[in-house]
């Protein structure tokens, strides 16, 4: 290869390589944020740990907060769904009619509401919306969310019309 050519290719990469860390393809994201970053975390504690889902939840809230990324931590009840689990990745589910709660941290990053709990690896794209719509979107079809509560709050704001007569229930 002649010298233009290197010169030619080597302009390329020095141009392209960065815009590859966040790359956008049909309107999702794919890249390593500083946000998801802090939620992958293997060391956060209670990360991995069955029930220890609020000791995480609030751990990683606290190191977003630090972070200066808006987050909340959510808890919320739910019945386990009829519904086979065949296939599942989520730790949510159990025996048809079980009832459980389960606590997970919601936050903001590039404009996006992501789900984090201590049993997933990778923090889950949900649609910002009231606490209920992101914990059941979370969950899956495994389990029916009956109540959802906000119980850490650093910014992740809600819109009023987001909230639902079940969560001023969980609120009272």
């Amino acid at each position: 290869m002649n010298k233009l050519t290197i010169a030619a290719i080597s302009l390329a990469a020095t141009l392209l390589l960065p815009a590859c860390s966040s790359l956008s393809t049909a309107g999702v994201r794919i890249g390593d944020t500083r946000a998801a970053r802090i939620a992958k975390d293997a060391h956060i504690p209670g990360k991995g740990v069955p029930g220890q889902c609020l000791a995480f939840a609030t751990a990683l809230q606290e190191k977003l907060q630090v972070a200066g990324i808006p987050s909340q931590v959510i808890v919320y009840g739910y019945e386990a769904s009829p519904v086979p689990q065949t296939g599942a990745t989520q730790s949510v589910g159990g025996r048809p009619g079980d009832c459980a709660s389960h606590a997970v941290v919601a936050y903001e990053d590039g404009g996006r509401t992501y789900i984090m709990d201590n049993q997933s690896w990778t923090p889950q794209w949900v649609r910002g919306g009231a606490p209920i719509q992101m914990a059941q979107l979370f969950s899956g079809i495994n389990a029916d969310v009956k109540v959802a509560r906000v119980v850490r709050d650093s910014g992740l704001q809600l819109m009023p019309s987001e909230i639902t007569p079940t969560m001023r229930l969980a609120a009272d």
